[in-house]
């Protein structure tokens, strides 16, 4: 008999949908899976093998991963997620595409024995987006290094790691239906971000 191999799993659920002036809400997507890309990926082993990230100083700021976080809307149905992927295919709005008037997240959760999780959410004033909404990204500001024991130090002023997509959901992957923005409604976005024993 095979010797039980344990694992550990990473996924995005990404919601999605509008809401009127009185709060009623129409759910446009549910808890669809997302396609983590390369910027991510590495990333998150960039944090496993880390040593330090230390800002020596009175006014010395590093900013990473959740530092002004956006999602992003596109309007391509046709173009599958690969993993060297840096960009939404034809974003709604100006590249990388039209910023969410307003985002906030969640503390990190237990939901269960073995699973956590922490969720991104984005929200579009009504009439601020228009347009089919085809692939959406999440956009955060991931660790680069890849050397074991890194270190990220600095005495004065700030460091910003780069904005980065990380995650992507597509039309063409079969993630969701298309849908046309109602310009009448917000538009919410909530990108769970889930990890748990498996």
């Amino acid at each position: 008999m095979g010797k039980k191999v344990d694992k550990v799993k990473i996924e995005g659920l990404v919601t999605v949908y509008q809401e009127d002036e009185k709060g009623n809400r129409t759910y446009l997507v549910k808890n669809a899976k997302n396609h983590w890309v390369n910027a991510g990926l590495k990333g998150l082993l960039s944090a496993l093998i880390g040593k330090i990230v230390y800002a020596n100083g009175s006014y010395a700021y590093i900013y990473f991963w959740s530092h002004e976080f956006k999602i992003y809307l596109g309007s391509d149905v046709s173009t599958t997620t690969t993993p060297g992927m840096t960009s939404l295919v034809s974003p709604i709005g100006t590249a990388p595409g039209t910023a969410p008037n307003s985002t906030w997240g969640t503390d990190i959760e237990q939901v269960a024995t073995g699973v956590w999780r922490v969720t991104f959410v984005a929200r579009w004033n009504a009439g601020t987006v228009s347009g089919t909404v085809g692939e959406l990204a999440l956009y955060l500001r991931p660790f680069t290094s890849t050397g074991v024991g890194w270190e990220k130090t600095i005495v004065s002023g700030t460091y910003t790691y780069p904005q980065a997509m990380v995650a992507r959901l597509s039309v063409a992957d079969g993630d969701f239906s298309s849908f046309i923005i109602d310009p009448n409604k917000s538009l919410t976005v909530q990108w769970e971000v889930r990890i748990s024993f498996a």
